[in-house]
């Protein structure tokens, strides 16, 4: 019967496929096909004159005359295309930032810096604007707070745009290096059992129905109900990581990671991307500083080559010239200091800064900046004490007081990196974890040192504030389309 059943459906398949295949069972592709509009950068880099096009966009700038009325017009791209239209045809809903569809010849421009332009025939406002309730104006520049006041509408701005096209530059060029490097990508859970860093800046998870936790828990410990235990919204997929690299070599993952700070400065957010990476049969720093550096390296590399014209536009903005500033990171290599020497620049100064340096302790980040102030550029540290470190880092051969990690470094930001070889040796981590109560939580992460797991070491670096160092916008709120904080989660 089962063989019947497969000749059945090779038969119907062989039909649907074929040349020959019935009306009733062909597939209308045309359903799926475009109404033939054309972005603004294919317009400009491939349509001849002569030709006919249909534009869709937002008008980016509009100057009405007696005979004509003159436009630009962009589509969510760096570019526009100044659209040209009788007066007597341009809708009166047509104005600034309305979202408008074009239909028109293309013709030479007289003007130097664009070789063509759209002669429009027909113009269709398919979304009105209202001006008077609208909050930025033409040809205006606004401070960042207010601008980010209206984050459900800062997209439209030309400076939000451009960041958001430069930030994706970024995350895709992290992806593709560490591809080309041989990494897979892969998927780690939001939702944890474990607080990954065991510093408690966790989100606690559990259904908002009371109804439902009790009926799940029997009226017992309502944060515990759906999944038997409490659970947070993940600080790092790192411990996940480690768990897949136990049988694949090098992986990484860029995903949200949600911290539970009382903090509300420019460099922190309560969700955030974090990029991940774990390699294993590392029994060195030096890997996971190579590829820390070559994906900073490689991100500032394809801004210059794939973003000028955003660079310029969020350059002149914050009145940074960015394209020599990426130039000269790309001509220097990292710097590599120790823990120790870093805080022997940091005491020698002491006097420079609000709050002194403490031997033993964590650098905040006034010191910080010192640091790369002072040594000219990125600088990665390394070797930090053990006790300010999380159980996971791999103690120092020669030193036990002494981990084996990495903090980076970098101007404008501070901390932009944190990597560490793993704490492979089996009785050395239980310990760790019976010291902080966490042997029966994790037994599993104890189990990947049983059963063959190798060295491995590996970082997490914040997408945003990648973004931030690479694009020098000073709070990172200004990259995030819709950034969550204490007291602010709007929409």
């Amino acid at each position: 019967m089962a063989a019947f059943k497969n000749i059945i459906l090779q038969s119907v398949l062989n039909r649907i496929f074929s040349n020959k295949t019935s009306a009733g069972l062909r597939f209308n592709f045309s359903r799926f096909k475009s109404d033939g509009a054309v972005s603004v950068k294919s317009l400009l880099q491939d349509h001849v004159v002569g030709s006919n096009v249909l534009v869709k966009g937002w008008v980016k700038s509009l100057r009405k005359q007696k005979e004509n009325t003159f436009m630009h017009i962009g589509d969510g791209s760096a570019e526009q295309i100044q659209v040209i239209i009788p007066s007597s045809l341009c809708h009166e809903d047509c104005c600034f930032n309305s979202a408008v569809v074009v239909r028109g010849k293309v013709v030479q421009s007289p003007k130097v810096n664009q070789p063509i332009e759209v002669k429009a025939e027909n113009l269709e406002v398919v979304g009105r604007l209202d001006v008077e309730g609208f909050p930025f104006g033409p040809r205006k520049i606004y401070p960042p707070e207010y601008v980010r006041q209206h984050i459900h509408l800062r997209p439209k701005t030309t400076i939000y745009s451009a960041i958001l096209r430069l930030s994706s530059l970024i995350t895709t060029t992290l992806h593709n290096t560490l591809i080309q490097d041989g990494f897979i990508s892969v998927s780690v859970p939001i939702l944890t059992s474990n607080d990954c860093e065991g510093a408690g800046e966790v989100f606690l998870v559990r259904p908002a129905s009371e109804e439902l936790c009790r009926e799940m828990g029997n009226n017992e410990k309502l944060e515990e109900s759906y999944f038997n235990k409490r659970v947070y919204l993940t600080v790092s997929g790192q411990l996940h990581l480690e768990a897949i690299a136990g049988g694949i070599s090098k992986v990484f993952t860029m995903g949200p990671t949600f911290r539970s700070e009382n903090s509300r400065t420019r460099r922190h957010l309560a969700e955030f991307r974090m990029l991940e990476a774990e390699i294993a049969f590392c029994s060195d720093l030096q890997p996971i500083l190579s590829t820390i550096e070559s994906l900073v390296k490689q991100s500032a590399r394809s801004l210059l080559e794939h973003g000028k014209q955003d660079l310029a536009t969020v350059g002149a903005y914050y009145k940074e010239n960015l394209e020599e500033s990426l130039d000269d990171l790309l001509k220097k290599g990292f710097s590599t200091i120790t823990y120790r020497q870093a805080l022997e620049l940091l005491l020698e100064n002491k006097n420079s800064f609000n709050k002194s340096p403490q031997d033993g302790a964590d650098i905040g980040s006034e010191h910080e900046l010192f640091l790369v102030k002072h040594i000219g550029g990125p600088v990665f540290v390394v070797d930090w004490p053990a006790k300010i470190k999380p159980f996971y880092m791999r103690t120092a051969e020669d030193d036990h007081s002494l981990v084996s990690c990495v903090d980076l470094l970098v101007p404008g930001v501070g901390e932009l990196c944190g990597g560490s070889l793993r704490e492979n040796r089996h009785s050395i981590l239980k310990k760790q974890l019976e010291i902080q109560s966490l042997a029966e939580t994790l037994n599993w992460y104890l189990d990947l040192r049983r059963f063959g797991g190798p060295p491995t070491g590996g970082f997490g670096m914040g997408v945003e504030r990648l973004i931030s160092y690479l694009l020098k916008i000073p709070n990172v709120k200004d990259i995030v389309p819709f950034p969550r904080t204490p007291h602010h989660c709007p929409m």
